[in-house]
């Protein structure tokens, strides 16, 4: 006989999920009671949901007085707001909500409600005060309690939580939010546009981990345009309070102390489950830091108790929360178990302006499906309903496949929160955006600037990418392919490109950084003399070259005077090579003299020793050139020394490589000498791929710290980089594993040179290219500028017609998808243009042995071998 319970389930907390599956579990014709030890309702009607989104409508009511008074409309908003019923009015719109669920609506259908702390005696028994109580199965619903750190002097202050903030009679002047997650910048956007003078305390050192890094900078620039204060990086040290207000003591990145001073401090750092009371270790529940652990169904270590909500993760939503209730309800009571799948999940944060989120960021979709990424950006500014309304702040960006499905959505701006659910439609029901294009949007609204739009550039794209309606445009007389025109036209861009700009040009664009020129020049017998620079580290040598050339004038020989040369780095390097095949052009021959210390490794390392010949003396190198006058006044050159020599790979015949990972293939690398551009066969070219960071804050040392710590990560799906143990530095190895159309190809660089500011790959012999890959960052008109500047060519014949036939094409996909995953990485939009010079187009014929050691064909010699060895 089976045994008889009090109840068939119990529910342990009133809150959102802890109602839903109460009401569930009753509509499934079960005997069901609900416990709550604190009000009903739970934290999101009483203190969190519902009071924050009621004091951020507040601030948004006064925002939009501001701006009628910026529009004229209003002569002064001065003394308008009386912020004394301000919390007043937030919790009559608790106390309204509440009386929307209040017990008796739950009683009245048969759910028992019962007040009072719940303790577990055994699975299937508790006691709640003096009445012991037993069920057959149990949902735990119990919420979160703020986490309040043990910082010193925390506890001796009136600080605040979402627990008593609400309480309060007057706004504060001031206020110390300690914490940069979701529910404190709630905080600070609702209090900083009521007036009060917010700052912010987050020790990370970036704001919303969690959200596509574009949108959560922008978030910041308009929180400090609103007077918001945003200290990242900053530890919480000790508290004090004197005279009525606080002091906060913090500690920046550097080591250095400040203090801040505020009226009043609120702790939003997170939240922890409220499990202490529970005695989860009798009924057999394992819990944790985050929570109760549960399985895909919500069922916990006893098998006859399930858990959601916040108590059971991964998110603290409402939402989620709902969603849960009704799983763990129907599981709890039906013999047929449901999984929970949280990939549909919507999340918002309810800032001013609101953010909106489904899927992937642009940084993980980027590394999930590389170069089929698309991107559609959308700038509120372009919006006709933004312009409107006058909320014309604000960015989106939607994200899909190579088959045009929704991977992401992200979007920062009014009515995000209203538009997300259209794209998550779409998404979940794993249609292609372009399918929308027959749905009508009103306009104008939100939903039209936004989703509609899309679908209509993802519909010209199709149409564009489709092999017969190009045949068409060909072929029927009348029509014509401008469908690019008229995809630019639609997404209201005056650049071209809806998702970024990619841009090919043939000559380099103008900047405003500091270019090298020649130090000082001279005519001596049938031979110009050049003084180089101290340091030769750009790659925008034109004024150099020209005025080298213009000093050579009719003469037949060039001497390069490097004495007062200290500084120089891979683009340098590829300065002088450039100079060498532009001289060797024109028949002018070049030699060198008055070497520092060093450089002749150097020369070593970048094969220039074999173009350029070196010399001690003046003297001795214009006798090269066949100059024979005496000169009395030329003699040994005091020695000088390069002064960055430690960023430069040491000189070896032969590549060796340490222990490296399993997974890379480690072929056509070990053993191979480095083969740059000197020693290349086919064309040479100079390619360069440009970033512009619209972000005056980053500096070019973080964004090559960016490049060198995720270069692997930056990479195309179809390009696997396996980085040496030291990572991007001088001498280090790198291996590469490449799916090219061709086939596969296991391949290598060496780290030439690498500083703060720039490093530089060369290829080992075997490389489809022969040649030098530069990443360099530069400050140009207050904003930084990243460079990839490729000098190379093809490693030999075949390699050389690969390239001529597609392998142009390949090399600017992964550049600018590296590119577009630092700027995803920063949080910039990307900018990306790219051109490409042939500088000479002769071929090295007797470079064509090169073949030999072709990569590709060795790669594929040994796919046998290494499938035979899988097996």
């Amino acid at each position: 006989m089976a045994q008889k319970y009090d109840f068939d389930l119990i529910v342990i907390g009133a809150g959102i999920a802890g109602l839903v599956s109460s009401v569930t579990a009753n509509g499934l014709g079960k005997k069901v009671a609900l416990i709550e030890k604190r009000k009903f309702g739970g934290n999101c009607t009483n203190l969190t949901c519902i009071p924050s989104k009621s004091l951020i409508r507040m601030g948004h009511y006064a925002h939009d007085l501001t701006r009628l008074e910026k529009l004229g409309i209003l002569a002064s908003t001065a003394d308008c707001i009386d912020k004394t019923k301000i919390m007043s009015h937030v919790r009559s719109i608790v106390q309204k909500s509440y009386e929307k669920d209040v017990p008796e609506t739950f009683e009245r259908i048969g759910i028992e409600i019962i007040d009072g702390l719940a303790e577990f005696l055994d699975p299937h028994t508790i006691q709640v005060g003096s009445k012991r109580i037993s069920a057959e199965k149990f949902i735990l619903s119990v919420g979160t309690i703020p986490l309040v750190p043990n910082i010193p002097g925390l506890h001796d202050i009136d600080y605040l939580t979402n627990e008593n903030v609400f309480d309060l009679h007057d706004l504060p002047k001031s206020l110390i939010i300690l914490g940069g997650g979701v529910d404190g910048l709630e905080y600070a956007s609702a209090f900083g546009r009521l007036g009060v003078q917010t700052t912010v305390v987050e020790m990370a050192p970036r704001l919303l981990p969690a959200v596509d890094a574009e949108i959560a900078n922008h978030l910041a620039q308009e929180f400090t345009s609103d007077g918001i204060q945003l200290l990242t990086s900053s530890k919480a040290v000790a508290f004090s309070s004197e005279n009525g207000s606080v002091s906060l003591e913090i500690e920046q990145p550097d080591g250095t102390h400040d203090v801040i001073r505020a009226e009043r401090v609120l702790v939003t750092i997170g939240r922890k489950p409220d499990l202490e009371e529970l005695n989860l270790d009798k009924a057999g529940v394992r819990y944790g830091p985050k929570g109760i652990v549960t399985n895909n169904t919500l069922q916990t270590t006893a098998t006859n108790i399930y858990a959601c909500g916040d108590v059971a993760g991964p998110d603290l939503l409402a939402s989620t929360a709902e969603y849960q209730g009704i799983t763990a309800a129907t599981n709890a009571v039906s013999p047929v178990k449901s999984k929970v799948d949280y990939s549909n999940n919507v999340y918002v944060i309810f800032t001013e302006p609101t953010i909106a989120q489904i899927g992937l960021t642009e940084y993980e979709a980027l590394k999930k499906y590389g170069t089929k990424l698309k991107v559609y950006r959308f700038d509120y500014s372009t919006m006709r309903r933004a312009i409107i309304d006058g909320t014309t702040s604000g960015l989106a960006k939607i994200l899909t496949d190579g088959r045009g499905r929704i991977v992401g959505a992200h979007i920062l701006g009014e009515a995000a929160a209203e538009v997300i659910h259209e794209i998550q439609i779409i998404k979940a029901l794993k249609k292609p955006l372009h399918k929308l294009n027959m749905v009508t949007h009103a306009y104008p609204t939100y939903s039209q600037a936004l989703v509609g739009r899309a679908s209509q550039l993802a519909f010209l794209e199709k149409m564009g990418g489709s092999f017969w309606v190009n045949l068409a445009l060909k072929a029927y007389p009348g029509l014509s392919n401008k469908l690019d025109t008229a995809r630019d036209r639609l997404a209201e861009k005056d650049e071209p490109g809806a998702e970024q700009m990619i841009t090919n040009t043939q000559q380099s664009q103008g900047d405003s950084s500091p270019l090298p020129t020649p130090a000082g020049k001279r005519r001596k017998g049938n031979a110009v003399i050049i003084e180089l620079p101290e340091a030769l580290m750009y790659h925008s040598e034109t004024p150099f070259l020209a005025e080298i050339f213009e000093g050579a004038g009719e003469h037949p020989n060039v001497a390069l005077d490097f004495s007062g040369m200290r500084r120089i780095n891979g683009l340098g390097a590829g300065m002088l090579l450039k100079l060498y095949i532009a001289l060797k052009r024109r028949n002018v021959e070049l030699t060198a003299f008055g070497i520092p210390k060093g450089l002749r490794e150097i020369f070593k390392v970048t094969e220039l020793e074999q173009v350029i010949s070196l010399h001690e003396t003046e003297q001795e190198a214009l006798a090269g050139l066949g100059n024979h006058a005496p000169d009395e006044t030329d003699g040994a050159i005091q020695a000088a020394e390069i002064q960055n020599i430690d960023a430069w790979a040491k000189p070896y015949p032969m590549l060796t490589l340490p222990d490296m990972p399993k997974e890379a293939r480690n072929l056509n690398v070990s053993g191979r000498a480095a083969r740059g551009p000197v020693n290349g066969f086919g064309q040479f070219w100079q390619k360069i791929y440009k970033l512009e960071i619209p972000d005056p804050s980053i500096s070019p040392e973080t964004a090559v710290k960016a490049l060198k710590e995720n270069f692997p990560e930056f990479q195309p799906t179809f390009n696997k980089f396996y980085a040496g143990p030291h990572g991007i530095a001088p001498g280090e190895i790198v291996l590469i594993d490449s799916m090219t159309p061709g086939g596969p190809v296991s391949t290598g660089v060496m780290i030439m040179y690498a500083d703060d500011l720039s490093f530089t790959f060369n290829t080992p012999v075997g490389h489809p290219e022969s040649g030098w890959v530069s990443f360099s960052a530069s400050r140009r008109d207050g904003l930084t500028v990243v460079e990839i500047t490729g000098l190379a060519r093809a490693n030999d014949p075949m390699y050389e017609v690969a390239f001529q036939a597609v392998g142009s094409n390949i090399q600017i996909k992964i550049w600018s998808h590296v590119l577009q995953s630092l700027a995803a990485y920063l949080g910039v939009s990307p900018k990306i243009t790219h051109e490409a010079v042939c500088i000479d187009p002769n071929y090295q014929w007797d470079q064509a042995r090169n073949l030999f050691y072709n990569a590709q064909i060795r790669t594929l010699l040994q796919e046998p071998l290494r499938w035979f060895r899988r097996v």
